[in-house]
């Protein structure tokens, strides 16, 4: 929450305790002094509010007359008082759009990675491996994506009904967004329940005259990932003068897809040179075993089929069984397209009034490609002319020929497993707006929805199918060949039984009315007592549907099992209440307080206290504190659940402990695997809670130069997660009624689940992982600014600007009352990944005449890896691993020399530095790196032009 503040009062109280008289000492006054700028009147917010760290040059550079500081009031996110913006009294970061696509920002997901509290959180290509309806969500403080509220225009969006979490960055209109504010600070007083973290405001223009055409192209030294954009934007009108205003835009984007094979640091799964090995025991071709006889055996061990297979050696130095080294058929970037438009149009009504409507479409897909399908548990039998010995298939001495074998067998024939998820949402609001009688009054109604698919396009067979052409049973002959090449009828089959065509589809609904009210209410000593109050009222809902025909046939997709139809709903009604008191000259006081009753959950009252202090013109002090509320949201109420594989290999903790095999064991099943897990909603969960404050300073010891620092504490109860895998196998005896065996597995799941075919003892079906309130969240830390604009030379102006945050703490628990986990600036199995500790954006720029360039820097600090290596390598050589720093430069020149054109031309990741080395496995189609962090892209070339008219 450190935000650049120019502050805007004249005047020191003559009542002022006298502890504060050291900030009127004429000499700490004539040193820390803080010029009321243009820029100041412009921008500032007394309480915290920021100059982006992308402000162009130019901006600097205007000049006004004293009167400007009358400014027409205006809204300010996190409060629901119009003022001058000078004046609010809250924490706002502006981010400048213009200025970040010059870094490279090509959508809102790249934005948000320019605020410093974010980290982490649900990604594109994260789709890539689940079914997330390839959505991108913000995560301030690392708090959670589920407690980060993302507003467009003051106003929220339908969620995307595969998650139902918070608004998905990848359906926002960038065509027309002209600037982002980010409130890091608990905003449940304001906004209500999910604005624990803060809130993430994406602004549109309001106006705009004439129009501009652009495109900008972005390439990649090594291939794969490359981007296209281009977007429209045209308006008429002007409110002021006119009475009216239209404004409109298209944007359309393209993204290319990127393997992993593509990249040296994610070529392959196993680097034995960084302990490392996130292969996969089910292969091509197939490995198999016999009980009794043989325990784990390939006929082609010595070589397999690289690269897509590859020969590990064994515990013992031994190589018996190929691995699958899936990076080939897998596309760490997926393919995406984003459309998007954007209508806006206003008419004064009279002198005090008037009316608006406001339309936004938007389409993102992507497409996706995982590794071929792994299907344990298939028998062969001896009749079946593939079975080893047999002629084909090299025999093995070991094995008793009259007796059936068990595969593990990945269907490398059929090529990588393809999907596309399409999300389709819109929103269409109507609003009034003026002033009556000394009130200001704002009024509107809002409908948006939202609708994703999820198609199967190759590579998904069934399982039953699989089963029946292995082993020739149910009328099928033994006609499919998991050792070799498929036979012409092998193939066809395999053709024939694939699952295609739709298989899930959601839609997510939003209706609400919203009405407020503000004004001066009375006069203090320090100006006019100000008041507020508002109500809303609206519907969520949500439906989710899942072909349960097609999914029950597929076990590798993870869905076998899932509920048909999962659908929920709730009313919501809030009344608030804010207000301002400036009680002297230097002293301000601020009160929110907000009630919200939902018709599923109660009611809850939250407060938030804020006090802004200014002693001198160079010295600002303020503070802050709240409560917050947060609901299950519908997703992790009502959320189908769902299978899929874990992202770490395990043992089975009954049959294979400690990796060594009991008596009624088959160690192909039950040891070094990826077990399957169970996800999904939980209609039981209950509302969380939090404690939130900040203290912090500013100064501007000169008209060029401010500096902030800010402390800030958040306290969260009863949170919402899930206990997750790593926490789970590591303490099997507490959380043994997790574990589910196949006996006790539903007949549905436990018929689509290979490990419940093979016999021998209880085979584990699957964890349970689905959502649970857990225990409590605290994390605190200090948040810096600097900005610096220095004075018109003869080669032109000079800015340079900093924006970091510092985790001070972060700890967390598992269970209510349980053990402390602290993931700060270390990778946490039972957080899912690291809270990284320090992060910073600094930028350099310069502008002479038409020409200018920037340069910006973003920085991660090192953690602490998973280390989690199973043998041989955990050992100390490996086992106590540092993800380095991550550190990227980006440049950029632009030229307006011709009229009404503006060139520009830079280079993203200047010096093509990879992501850093990480074990971790939970990013489960990331190998080698943290798609969360760090970008795979590597060096970037791009160039853009824009035309204005």
């Amino acid at each position: 929450m450190l935000r650049y503040v120019f502050t805007h009062r004249l005047c020191v109280s003559k009542t002022q305790p006298n502890f504060f008289h050291f900030f009127r000492n004429p000499i700490v006054t004539k040193r820390l002094h803080l010029q009321r700028t243009p820029l100041a009147r412009l921008l500032a917010i007394s309480f915290g509010a920021t100059a982006s760290l992308f402000i162009a040059p130019g901006a600097y550079a205007q000049t006004s007359s004293p009167d400007a500081a009358q400014l027409q009031r205006v809204e300010v996110t996190g409060s629901l008082i119009r003022r001058i913006s000078s004046e609010a009294a809250l924490p706002v970061t502006i981010l400048n759009v213009d200025e970040l696509q010059k870094s490279g920002v090509t959508n809102a997901e790249q934005a948000i990675k320019f605020i410093t509290q974010q980290s982490g959180g649900t990604v594109t290509s994260g789709s890539v491996s689940g079914t997330n309806g390839a959505a991108s969500y913000a995560n301030l403080r690392s708090l959670g994506e589920q407690r980060t509220l993302v507003l467009l225009n003051g106003k929220r969006v339908a969620p995307n009904p595969f998650a139902v979490v918070g608004t998905d960055l990848n359906t926002l209109p960038m065509s027309a967004i002209a600037k982002i504010e980010v409130l890091a600070d608990g905003a449940s007083s304001i906004y209500g329940a999910d604005a624990v973290a803060g809130v993430i405001n994406f602004i549109t223009r309001k106006e705009y005259k004439g129009g501009s055409v652009g495109i900008t192209t972005q390439a990649t030294q090594q291939g794969g990932g490359n981007v296209t954009t281009a977007n429209v934007l045209g308006g008429m009108g002007d409110m002021a003068n006119q009475g009216f205003s239209l404004v409109g835009g298209i944007n359309v984007r393209d993204q290319k897809s990127m393997r992993g094979d593509q990249r040296s640091f994610s070529e392959t799964s196993y680097q034995p040179q960084n302990g490392f090995n996130g292969t996969s025991p089910t292969a091509f071709p197939a490995n198999y075993s016999q009980a009794g006889t043989v325990a784990n055996a390939n006929p082609y061990a010595a070589n397999c089929e690289p690269p897509g297979s590859i020969s590990v050696p064994e515990l013992n130095g031994t190589r018996i069984r190929c691995f699958a080294d899936t990076q080939i058929y897998t596309n760490t970037v997926p393919v995406q397209d984003q459309y998007s438009l954007f209508l806006r149009g206003a008419m004064a009504l009279g002198a005090d009034h008037q009316a608006s409507v406001e339309y936004f479409k938007s389409y993102n897909h992507v497409r996706t490609m995982i590794a071929p399908s792994p299907e344990g548990g298939l028998t062969m039998n001896p009749t079946s002319p593939f079975y080893p010995g047999k002629g084909i298939t090299p025999g093995n001495a070991a094995l008793n020929s009259t007796l059936p074998i068990s595969i593990s067998w990945r269907t490398t024939a059929l090529g990588s497993r393809e999907g596309e998820q399409m999300n389709n949402t819109q929103r269409l609001t109507a609003g009034l707006e003026g002033v009556v009688m000394g009130w200001d009054y704002q009024a509107s109604l809002l409908t948006s929805n939202s609708k994703v698919e999820n198609f199967f396009l190759n590579g998904y067979p069934t399982t039953q199918g699989l089963r029946n052409g292995v082993a020739g049973i149910n009328g099928v002959a033994p006609v499919l060949n998991p050792f070799g090449p498929q036979t012409a009828a092998g193939a066809a089959y395999l053709q024939s039984i694939q699952v295609l065509g739709k298989v899930q589809d959601g839609e997510s609904k939003l209706n609400s009315f919203s009405a407020q009210v503000s004004r001066p209410l009375m006069k203090l000593s320090g100006g006019d007592m100000a008041v507020a109050l508002a109500v809303e009222s609206r519907k969520e809902e949500m439906v989710y549907n899942t072909d349960i025909v097609k999914v029950s046939q597929a076990a590798s997709s993870g869905l076998a099992g899932a509920g048909a139809l999962r659908q929920g709903s709730r009313d919501i009604s809030a009344l608030s209440l804010e207000l301002t008191a400036p009680v002297w000259k230097e002293l301000e006081l601020g009160f929110a307080l907000r009630s919200d009753r939902y018709s599923d959950f109660g009611s809850s009252t939250n407060p938030k206290f804020t006090v802004r202090y200014q002693p001198s013109e160079a010295v600002l002090l303020r503070g802050s504190a709240n409560t917050g509320f947060a609901a299950p949201s519908l997703y992790q109420l009502y959320l189908p659940n769902s299978t899929t594989f874990t992202g770490t290999r395990y043992n089975d903790p009954v049959l294979c402990p400690g990796g060594v095999p009991t008596a009624t064991a088959v160690p192909s099943r039950d040891c070094g695997l990826q077990f399957q897990q169970l996800q999904g909603g939980n209609a039981t969960l209950e509302p969380e809670k939090s404690n939130a404050f900040t203290i912090g300073f500013v100064l501007q010891p000169s008209k060029s130069l401010t500096f902030a620092v800010d402390y800030w504490n958040y306290h969260l109860k009863n949170q919402i997660s899930v206990i997750g895998e790593q926490t789970i196998f590591g303490d099997p005896a507490k959380y043994a009624n997790l574990f589910v065996r196949c006996s006790q597995a539903p007949a549905d799941r436990r018929a689509a689940l290979g490990a419940c075919q093979i016999p021998g003892g209880d085979p584990l079906a699957y964890i349970i992982n689905t959502q649970l309130n857990l225990g409590d969240s605290k994390t605190n830390g200090i948040d810096v600014q600097a900005n610096w604009a220095g004075a018109p030379t003869a080669y032109g102006r000079f800015t340079a600007s900093l924006r970091s945050s510092y985790v001070l703490q972060y700890e967390f628990q598992v269970e209510p009352n349980g053990k402390w986990f602290d993931p700060n600036g270390k990778y946490s199995p039972q957080f899912g990944g690291p809270v990284i500790r320090y992060q910073q954006v600094s930028t350099a720029g310069w502008e002479s005449g038409t020409w200018s360039a920037l340069v910006t820097h973003k920085y991660q600090s090192s953690y602490l890896d998973q280390n989690t290596q199973g043998a041989p390598f955990n050992v100390p050589q490996f086992n106590t691993n540092m993800v380095a720093p991550y550190s990227i430069f980006d440049i950029s020149a632009s030229y307006t020399g011709f009229k009404g054109l503006t060139l520009q031309a830079g280079v993203l990741n200047l010096f093509n530095t990879d992501p850093p080395f990480t074990n971790q496995t939970s990013r489960f189609q990331a190998r080698g790196y943290d798609d969360r962090f760090h970008n795979p892209l590597g060096r970037t070339y791009q160039v853009s032009a824009k035309y204005t008219f």
